[in-house]
């Protein structure tokens, strides 16, 4: 057996539908035993098991199945973390897939290199158009350190999110890493609590994750959204309260994350009342995220502290000048 330089967990739960694309993605012939993928079942009551162990019997070399009661998520990936054998460690989402060319691209590069994070392009796919997120003026297959500044002052934020994030394996041992578990949109936690550890980074060029959002239902799905807003709290409460905890690279990650949930989500979705204290925490424990957070957002919160103006203004502003972010 290969030494394993890439586990990936997909996390699956009733994704039937989905996951045949998502696992031939990743079990072409030719993509090389150097692959661990964790394939974890989260009590579906579909027919996910089944297409799993049918894959498994085509690639046993590289599918490893764990079949389990459902708890969300973050128990997917804290059960695929436990064992998992490869050099580097990263999320594939059951409905969404990886460019299979850049995944074995990938793994030619990462068996010569040595880094803590690995950052790869990827395609938003909406309905209306591709989006495909790369980074700006920076060298490939170059190191940097994590608190060059250079490496963030041109990127967009949506460079640097779970779709593009790989992660030594023994960085996230190191810090004890587990996602949150029994609740939803715990995907940017693997973003920021490993980063205290990190040192460095590299950008490499293979175009790896396909990431659908077009699927009805999924947690991005506004309806959704809505339904877990109380999920959104507690994350944005739990990176409040560490962030005095986190180093400089994962701060700035923990304030463009809070940012992005402002943005996205809670204006959009949470009552005030909750809202207010989460608003309140923000400012009190970081007032620099709280002036970030209102810079960023064009002075939205601030109207909506000063006058009650919902959020939801904003919104329909973006549309109006026609902001697809």
């Amino acid at each position: 057996m290969s030494e394993k330089l890439l586990s990936v967990v997909i996390p699956t739960y009733n994704m039937e539908a989905y996951l045949r694309r998502c696992l031939d993605s990743v079990t072409r012939d030719d993509v090389p035993s150097s692959l661990e993928l964790i394939v974890v079942n989260d009590g579906s009551t579909d027919g996910s098991l089944a297409i799993m162990q049918e894959y498994a019997e085509k690639r046993s070399d590289i599918v490893n199945i764990i079949d389990k009661p459902n708890g969300h998520y973050g128990s997917c990936v804290n059960a695929a973390l436990k064992v998992a054998t490869g050099k580097y460690f990263r999320i594939l989402d059951a409905d969404d897939w990886f460019d299979t060319d850049g995944l074995i691209k990938l793994l030619n590069e990462i068996e010569n290199i040595s880094t803590d994070i690995i950052v790869t392009p990827y395609k938003k796919i909406r309905r209306t158009k591709t989006i495909e997120y790369k980074p700006k003026q920076v060298l490939y297959n170059h190191m940097y350190s994590l608190l060059q500044e250079s490496i963030w002052t041109n990127q967009d934020f949506e460079l640097f999110v779970m779709h593009s994030m790989t992660f030594d394996t023994s960085i996230l041992r190191e810090v004890k890493f587990r996602l949150s578990e029994g609740i939803c949109y715990t995907d940017n936690e693997f973003l920021i609590y490993p980063t205290k550890a990190a040192e460095s980074i590299i950008f490499l060029e293979p175009v790896l994750y396909n990431y659908d959002m077009t699927r009805e239902g999924q947690s991005m799905d506004p309806v959704i959204q809505a339904k877990n807003c109380g999920h959104l709290a507690i994350i944005i409460r739990r990176f409040t309260e560490t962030i005095d905890k986190l180093g400089a690279f994962s701060k700035r990650f923990c304030s463009r994350v809070l940012i992005s949930y402002y943005y996205r989500r809670l204006f959009a979705c949470i009552d005030d009342n909750e809202l207010k204290g989460i608003d309140r925490l923000v400012q009190i424990k970081s007032p620099y995220l709280f002036k970030d957070v209102d810079a960023a957002l064009l002075h939205a919160p601030s109207l909506w502290r000063k006058f009650g103006l919902h959020f939801l203004f904003y919104e329909k502003l973006k549309r109006v000048f026609n902001i697809d972010r």
